[in-house]
């Protein structure tokens, strides 16, 4: 073709050659207008003249050009400016043949008639030429407030979504279901630099494009220019076109969605609203959603960026947090426990008895102690990582509280423990390891951070839809400004004393709550001690059982029921 349109839908000539503006906009005018309109206007012409003739004796020349006139603004209203000059030139002949003396010829007797001939056609004339122009101008507004419209209910639109799929897949059906085309699909490049289908809307049209769409759509890409095709003709609409081929009966425009640095995608529109081929005031309107489009992209790229740059440092403090508990928390039993067993190894010294049993129970407890601690590290890491499942069975609460005091007795023996058990309790699903280790690390927090004497409560009780398991101490509490971080990794709320520890027991024993549907919580005043509160969730159909109501609450610094 010797003419195309630029992204910006200007006219070219061959050789990009300009013609002065006003001539420029006529000759578009022209071209922008329907044959039918012309014909329309001829039509009419003929008829008003077939009617007015059969009245010629009874209307005058001046209602005679009145008429005409009427007919000229009527058709500059309705079909543009060459419409009503059309009908202003066929209304200057049909006047002058029909209704001036002599008829049926063009020749005028009065010279009054020859001015008025005359001033009806440079009448016609301007009054075509600005009530088209007001016509322009008034559909150009109209189109302008659309795409404010379609701009403002494509915003709100989004507003709810928040995936890169969901803001695509609303801006596809957005294009269909607001603007008025046929089909939409959004293409997005790979990481391979591919356009892929990331979105299209409706279903029936697919998510594959055909081979001549798709090098429009990387040709559109790489000159970075909107491209369109049309069905009918095969015309390509663009600056160095492609050569096209059969491309159906939908028009189709393709859109390059260009972001800050890069060409993101191509937004393919298929079937103009209405009939025709797409135009400028199309490309413009469409320009509104391919804006969206790389906003959108744009900022899943900026999130992904920002996710990555999170877990790198979460990833960084992680291992820090890490290395400090290996080099620290891990070195301690296990120094401990080299120290024990070298000096029972050395056959130099005579060990008493009871120097031996020592030893022995210092091996004993700080293994137990590196055990419980690579043991939450493994914890964490499963936890973390997602693969952490309960396997649940039924139990009895205060037979596992009755288990954990037991296992704890030589940790606990400096701390009188009372164990408070509602009766009656009905049997719970979960898991007896996971659930187990949550009161352990409780009680043991309990241990590390109150003085020898001070007496620890485990409590369980039914509240509706659960058992609540607590763990109180009468120590020196916990300050507010701690309790909100209290269950994050590594933090320690007196991280500046010589208890040992790495932060990670009561962010594991959150975890395994929250793997079986409860919630854990803490109740603290400073100077009133501390209450650490978990729930287990009763099943629809619990299962209960008797339990003797005699013995409520055992001692355990006295062995002696309460």
């Amino acid at each position: 073709m010797s003419n195309a349109t630029t992204s910006r839908g200007t006219p070219l000539e061959a050789g990009d050659d300009r013609l002065p503006s006003r001539w420029e906009n006529a000759i578009n005018s022209l071209r922008g207008t329907s044959v039918h309109w012309l014909l329309a206007s001829l039509g009419a012409v003929t008829a008003l003249t077939g009617v007015m003739f059969a009245f010629r004796a009874q209307l005058g020349v001046l209602n005679v050009l009145l008429l005409y006139l009427l007919l000229t603004f009527f058709l500059a209203l309705t079909g543009g400016l060459w419409p009503a000059v059309l009908s202003a030139v066929l209304g200057f002949l049909a006047f002058d043949f029909f209704f001036i003396p002599p008829f049926h010829t063009l020749d005028v007797a009065a010279p009054d008639h020859v001015l008025a001939l005359f001033v009806y056609l440079g009448v016609a004339v301007v009054t075509a030429h600005l009530v088209s122009g007001m016509r322009a101008r008034t559909e150009e507004a109209l189109r302008e407030s659309r795409r404010m419209t379609l701009l403002a209910e494509l915003n709100a639109a989004l507003i709810g979504d928040v995936t890169l799929d969901a803001i695509l897949g609303r801006i596809a059906e957005r294009i269909v279901s607001v603007y008025g085309a046929h089909g939409c699909r959004v293409l997005v490049r790979g990481e391979d630099e591919e356009l892929r289908t990331a979105a299209f809307f409706p279903e029936s049209i697919g998510p594959n494009v055909d081979r001549t769409g798709l090098s429009l759509a990387e040709w559109a890409v790489t000159n970075r220019t909107p491209v369109g095709r049309s069905g009918r003709g095969g015309r390509i609409v663009g600056r160095n076109p492609v050569p096209p081929t059969s491309a159906g009966d939908a028009d189709a425009l393709y859109l390059p969605i260009m972001t800050k640095d890069r060409i993101a995608g191509v937004l393919e529109v298929m079937g103009r609203p209405g009939t025709g081929v797409f135009r400028a005031e199309d490309q413009q309107t469409l320009t509104t959603f391919v804006d969206q489009a790389a906003l959108a992209l744009e900022r899943a790229r900026l999130s992904a960026e920002a996710a990555q740059a999170a877990a790198l440092t979460q990833s960084d403090e992680l291992k820090s947090a890490l290395l400090a508990a290996v080099s620290h928390d891990l070195r301690t039993p296990l120094a401990s426990i080299k120290a024990s067993a070298t000096s029972l190894l050395d056959n130099s010294v005579e060990w008493d008895k009871e120097t031996r049993q020592d030893f022995l129970e210092a091996i004993d407890e700080e293994t137990d102690r590196l055990t419980l601690m690579v043991s939450n590290l493994l914890d964490l890491s499963r936890i973390e990582g997602g693969a952490l499942r309960p396997q649940k069975d039924w139990y009895d609460i205060d037979e596992l509280i009755v288990d954990v005091r037991a296992r704890l007795a030589p940790r606990t023996k400096s701390h009188p423990l009372t164990i408070t058990v509602e009766p009656d309790l009905p049997l719970l699903r979960f898991d007896y390891v996971q659930i187990a280790q949550v009161l352990i690390n409780l009680i043991e927090n309990a241990v590390k951070y109150t003085p020898d004497g001070t007496p620890i409560v485990i409590a369980a009780h039914q509240i509706p839809g659960a058992i609540e398991i607590s763990v109180h101490d009468d120590g020196l509490g916990i300050p507010p400004e701690h309790q909100l971080r209290l269950f994050d990794k590594f933090y320690r709320a007196y991280a500046a004393t010589a208890v040992p520890g790495a932060g990670i027991g009561l962010a594991i024993s959150k975890g395994l709550v929250e793997a079986h549907d409860g919630t854990i919580w803490v109740e603290s005043e400073p100077g009133s001690g501390t209450t650490f509160r978990f729930t287990l969730p009763l099943p629809p159909q619990s299962r209960g059982r008797s339990r003797p109501a005699e013995v409520e609450a055992v001692s355990v610094g006295t062995g002696q029921a309460v």
